[in-house]
């Protein structure tokens, strides 16, 4: 681990990515019963992200979203005439049920694991040492870096930054993506559906209203409309939908008196979540026609988040084509089907941005997590090359 180029080694970002991960800041969105409260700490490993950016001398605001839960932003001043960039990771992880110390990083083979070394502090290394690197050696362009609150649930720290209205000409929003380009991406609406029936002695099922029969009716509806969608987009497929939770019966000799859905439905970039919760919406209220005396009740999205699709013409995936050559890499842009904070970026903050960083997407939320260490350094080599080149063009 002892390579270094444009001043960032294998070592420090073994060093830096480690002492993120021993700081948990699982978010509080996946909190279960009996979980220890110094789990959820996006403001402690926010602290230690905001003190060791001025460290390196660069402007630090601590921006507080909620309660214990800050956006970090960082400002690095260009010499001139470049484009002003915004560089994005999140501080928060998901849920570590069933891991083994998963605030322990420990280096096997040349990988870290630990909850959170690819998603997403993998990428908040990357960016924390490319920043490093342009205080040295600055950019024509200014780059403002954030590290947010609450991607891994409701996305509420890129949307507060958002609320600013400050004007960049591109983006970068770090998620694993092998050191890819990811310019395309689903969008995502959740939502539930409630259905009260009557409950009656199962010996005499015709006295209820069975919730489960009407429940598995709008499930055969939703996959028979499902089924006549024919759409794609050639980087993201076809739109998904799945329950993915269902909630029905009580006791043994019970006719089930409700049922609750919970719905995903991944769109394409020409969809919204609202139209398509309303389309759904309507389409559960022809299921209710078929059940007298059941009531069906369509409750709005807890999740919608925006699909998004820059151009392959778009400044900031020309850039990076240009750097991903010079690197041996690929420069194919590619689309995903899960979402980010890049979305929000694109469509709220008209920022052309792509989703880039170091890892794979398979080993994000997984109990083995990890990312290669080598590929956290490649990616800020490749972060301050970008800003460096984004001046020359």
């Amino acid at each position: 681990m002892s390579e270094t180029t444009d001043g960032i080694s294998n070592r420090a970002a073994a060093d830096l990515l480690a002492a993120l991960v021993a700081i948990p800041s699982v978010n509080p969105g996946f909190r279960q019963p009996g979980d220890p409260d110094d789990w959820f700490n996006e403001a402690r490993v926010g602290n230690f992200v905001a003190g060791w950016l001025r460290d390196i001398g660069l402007e630090v605001e601590i921006d507080e979203v909620a309660p214990e839960r800050p956006n970090i932003i960082a400002r690095l001043k260009g010499t001139g005439g470049g484009p002003r960039m915004l560089w994005e990771g999140h501080l928060d992880t998901v849920q570590v049920t069933g891991m083994e110390a998963p605030f322990a990083p420990r280096i096997e083979n040349g990988r870290l694991y630990g909850r959170g070394a690819v998603d997403d502090k993998g990428c908040l290394t990357a960016f924390m040492l490319a920043l490093a690197s342009l205080v040295a050696d600055p950019p024509a362009g200014d780059v403002t870096f954030v590290a947010a609150a609450d991607e891994e649930y409701r996305f509420a720290g890129i949307t507060h930054f958002l609320q600013r209205g400050e004007a960049y000409d591109l983006g970068v929003a770090g998620e694993p993506t092998s050191l890819g380009i990811v310019r395309a991406c689903k969008g995502c609406v959740r939502w539930h559906v409630e259905i009260l029936g009557r409950g009656a002695h199962s010996a005499k099922p015709h006295e209820g209203i069975d919730a489960m029969v009407a429940a598995r009716h709008l499930l055969t509806a939703f996959e028979a409309e499902m089924a006549t969608r024919t759409e794609t987009h050639p980087l993201l497929g076809s739109a998904t939908l799945v329950c993915t939770g269902f909630e029905s019966g009580e006791g043994p000799n019970t006719v089930p008196p409700r049922a609750k859905l919970r719905f995903d439905y991944r769109f394409l970039p020409n969809e919204t979540g609202e139209a398509v919760w309303r389309h759904f919406k309507d389409l559960t209220a022809a299921v209710a026609s078929d059940h007298p005396g059941a009531r069906f009740t369509v409750i709005e999205p807890f999740i919608d988040s925006s699909a998004m699709d820059v151009a392959d013409s778009a400044s900031v995936v020309t850039l990076f084509d240009g750097v991903c050559r010079g690197h041996g890499i690929d420069p194919t842009p590619i689309g995903v089907p899960y979402g980010s904070d890049a979305t929000k970026m694109v469509n709220v903050g008209d920022i052309p941005t792509i989703i880039f960083g170091p890892g794979s997407i398979d080993q994000a939320h997984a109990l083995d997590e990890f990312v290669e260490i080598a590929e956290v350094a490649e990616c800020a080599r490749m972060l301050a090359e970008a800003a460096r080149l984004a001046g020359r063009t």
